[in-house]
C-alpha cells in the first residue's frame, strides 16, 4: 500500500516551521543566521512539547559583522519557549553548549572524528544531530551543509554504519497486547519511544548509508529505499507506519486541550479500537523491518550501496 496524502500529515511540518520562525524572531537576525535546529524540529516532525535542539555554524574569529560564539551561546541560553503555545523545552543538545558551536571547518573535522571513532565521543548521537539539522532561517545559502557533512563522514568511514544500525535496532517497535490487560489494569504505550523513534532511526541509517541529505523521515524512506535491503513494498509500509504513528501522536496532543502539551505515554484505553489497531499494525511493520535488518546484519547479507 502506498503512503496516503493526508493533509493532517502536514501538521508537524507546520508546527516545526512555526517554532523555527518564533525562535528566529527572538534571537534576532544576526544570531538566527548562525543557528540550526535539529532533532524533531529539524526533521519537521515536532509536536507541542517537543525538545528544542540546536547547533550553530559560526564564521572564523575576527570576521566583521558576525556574532562570535559567546554571543550565540548567550542568546540561545536566554531564549525560553517552554510556555504556551510551544511548550518547547531546551534540550542539552543546544547551541548554548560551546561543543555545539563550530566553524564550517570545525564541523567537518568533528564529523570525521565521530565517524572514525564513534565510541569515543557519542559519535552516533552527534552524527544524528548533524544529519537532522536544518537552518533556522529560510533562504540559507547552503541549507544541506550539515547533513552533507554527516553523509560525507559516513562515506569516508563506512564502519560507523554498523553502529548506527545497531542503535536503530536496539529498541524493537512494540505495542502492549490486549492480553496484558489481565496483568495490568490499563497498559501504557509510549508512542515516541516504542514506535516512532525506531522508524526515525531506521530512516536516518538508510539515508546516511546512501548519502541522502533529506531530513524528514518520510523523505528518507522514499529517497533511500534500497530494494537489495528491503523490498519496495516494505519501504512503503514503513512510510505508512511512520505517518500513522505521527498522526496519532498529534491526535493525542490535541485531546490534551488547554491542559498542557500532552504526553507520548498513552493508556491504551484512551485510544479508539481503530487507533489501537492502526498503531499495532504500524509497530508490526517497523518490528518486521528491524528483524529483517538484524538478520542481514548478523549474516553478512547487507550489501554496500550501489
Amino acid at each position: 500500500m502506498a503512503p496516503s496524502r493526508d493533509p493532517h500529515d502536514e501538521r508537524a511540518r507546520a508546527w516545526s516551521d512555526g517554532l523555527r520562525r518564533e525562535l528566529a524572531a527572538r534571537l534576532g537576525p544576526a544570531v538566527a543566521h548562525a543557528v540550526w535546529v535539529t532533532g524533531s524540529v529539524g526533521r519537521g516532525e515536532a509536536v507541542p512539547g517537543s525538545d528544542l535542539e540546536s547547533l550553530a555554524v559560526v564564521c572564523d574569529p575576527g570576521d566583521p559583522g558576525d556574532p562570535d560564539d559567546r554571543a550565540v551561546r548567550r542568546a540561545v541560553a536566554s531564549t525560553d519557549l517552554s510556555r504556551a503555545p510551544w511548550f518547547a523545552e531546551t534540550s542539552p543538545a543546544s547551541a548554548a553548549d560551546p561543543r555545539l558551536i563550530r566553524t564550517r571547518a570545525g564541523w567537518s573535522t568533528a564529523a570525521d572524528g565521530w565517524a572514525a571513532a564513534p565510541a569515543r565521543d557519542l559519535g552516533v548521537v552527534h552524527l544524528g544531530l548533524l544529519a537532522d539539522a536544518r537552518p533556522l532561517t529560510d533562504g540559507h545559502g547552503d541549507p544541506e551543509l550539515l547533513p552533507r557533512l554527516a553523509a560525507r563522514s559516513v562515506r569516508t568511514h563506512p564502519g560507523i554504519l554498523t553502529d548506527i544500525l545497531a542503535d536503530a535496532l536496539s529498541t524493537r517497535a512494540s505495542v502492549p497486547s490486549r492480553l496484558t490487560r489481565t496483568l495490568r489494569s490499563d497498559p501504557v504505550v509510549d508512542l515516541k519511544a516504542s514506535v516512532l523513534t525506531p522508524v526515525v532511526k531506521l530512516a536516518r541509517w538508510a539515508a546516511l548509508r546512501v548519502g541522502v541529505t533529506s531530513t524528514s523521515t518520510d523523505g528518507r524512506l522514499e529517497l533511500a529505499a534500497d530494494p537489495r535491503v528491503l523490498p519496495a513494498d516494505r519501504w512503503d509500509s514503513l512510510r505508512v507506519a511512520a505517518r500513522v504513528t505521527a498522526r496519532l501522536r498529534w491526535e493525542v496532543r490535541l485531546r490534551a486541550g488547554s491542559d498542557g502539551p500532552g504526553t507520548d505515554r498513552v493508556p491504551l484505553s484512551v485510544l479508539t479500537t481503530a487507533e489501537r489497531a492502526g498503531l499495532r499494525s504500524a509497530a508490526r511493520e517497523i518490528a518486521g523491518a528491524q528483524r529483517t535488518l538484524d538478520y542481514l546484519r548478523s549474516s553478512g547479507g547487507l550489501r554496500e550501496p550501489g
